[in-house]
């Protein structure tokens, strides 16, 4: 087996397990705060922009419009989000995340933020845009096998 050959094996063999730290990372976040991990996923995604609406959350976090309700009135109370008229259509509902918690919790990630920033500041333009190229992809293709794993459709092969 050639160097890149057995490189390629060990990434392919870590990837399982950073994912799985990082869950645990998360699940501890959560705790931390006193809210649930897809309380906390849901957080991120309004935070991060991803999510502006309770159907473009509920989408991303694929789960019912009825229940990231719920959810949203979870956080609500415990004064994460809020729930505001759409500036762009009045009609619609708009989520954003409450400046005074945003502290806490970029305090609570500093260290994580601190220690992925030095990570990456070794690497040079080739290395980044590899790396991001992987994530993006990944995450693309990681999106497309939930949606197919929850349609029902049978695995894949060759």
């Amino acid at each position: 087996m050639s160097d890149q050959q057995e490189l390629a094996t060990a990434v392919t063999l870590e990837i399982p397990r950073f994912v799985s730290a990082t869950v645990l990372f998360q699940t501890a976040m959560a705790e931390r705060l006193g809210i649930s991990a897809t309380e906390l996923h849901g957080l991120q995604l309004v935070i991060s922009g991803a999510a502006t609406s309770p159907t473009g959350l509920a989408r991303a976090l694929g789960m019912t419009t009825g229940a990231v309700t719920r959810m949203l009135d979870r956080m609500e109370a415990q004064r994460l989000v809020e729930r505001v008229p759409d500036p762009a259509d009045r009609r619609r509902i708009a989520i954003r995340p409450l400046p005074d918690r945003l502290d806490d919790i970029a305090d609570l990630y500093s260290p994580m933020a601190r220690f992925f920033g030095d990570r990456l500041g070794r690497l040079d333009r080739r290395q980044l845009a590899a790396l991001l190229g992987v994530m993006t992809d990944g995450r693309a293709f990681a999106e497309q096998e939930a949606a197919r794993l929850r349609s029902g459709f049978p695995e894949k092969r060759g």
